[in-house]
């Protein structure tokens, strides 16, 4: 028997059909609206997107290929979408959708998505999305974090941070050749830490 008479049905369960993207795009619309004219928060409409989802059977897989189909009708890449959001500091996976399987929607995964839609309702103003790199330096010397972000340099260690650091002054100096005016470094040294 031959592989190409197999039928996969999660393959046609998950294709998306335009008709698909057109119902999506106008409830989306509707939703969007009611944000804008305040009768509806971002929590509820998190909400009001998994209802929709469970009342049209639509797998978490579809709806994803929904989405993507949905913006390329608008010209957007998804891939560079998400992209932007992780340089925002936003990792759609850990923002509360991204682990929760549709077809088994618990309390717990909606209490979860009313948590991170609320908090970023709230704090949304105050966050300033950051796109950081970080190294460490790890020698007989210093034990460190360092957190670059533009022309600040922000040094942590739990323990007493050494300036006589070869290594340390090295990398500082590296990177200060890339400006041509100085670097703002601050200290973070004997940080206290805790779970919360």
């Amino acid at each position: 028997m031959s592989d190409d008479r197999i039928i996969d049905f999660n393959d046609l369960k998950n294709k998306v059909r335009d008709s698909d993207v057109d119902k999506f795009e106008q409830y989306i619309y509707n939703l969007y609206f009611s944000v804008m004219d305040g009768s509806l928060t971002m929590v509820e409409f998190s909400k009001k997107i998994f209802d929709y989802m469970q009342e049209n059977n639509i797998s978490q897989e579809k709806f994803m290929n929904i989405q993507k189909k949905f913006m390329e009708r608008y010209g957007m890449d998804s891939k560079e979408v998400e992209d932007q959001l992780k340089n925002f500091g936003i990792d759609p996976l850990s923002t509360g959708f991204g682990n929760i399987d549709i077809n088994n929607v618990t309390s717990e995964n909606i209490e979860s998505i009313k948590k991170s839609a609320g908090f970023y309702e709230k704090y949304g103003q105050k966050i300033k999305p950051k796109s950081c790199i970080t190294t460490f330096v790890k020698n007989d010397i210093n034990d460190i974090e360092i957190v670059i972000d533009q022309e600040k340099v922000m040094i942590y260690s739990n323990k007493k941070i050494s300036l006589m650091d070869a290594e340390l002054n090295e990398f500082l100096l590296e990177y200060k050749n890339m400006f041509s005016k100085k670097i703002k470094v601050v200290l973070c040294e004997n940080y206290s830490e805790y779970e919360y």
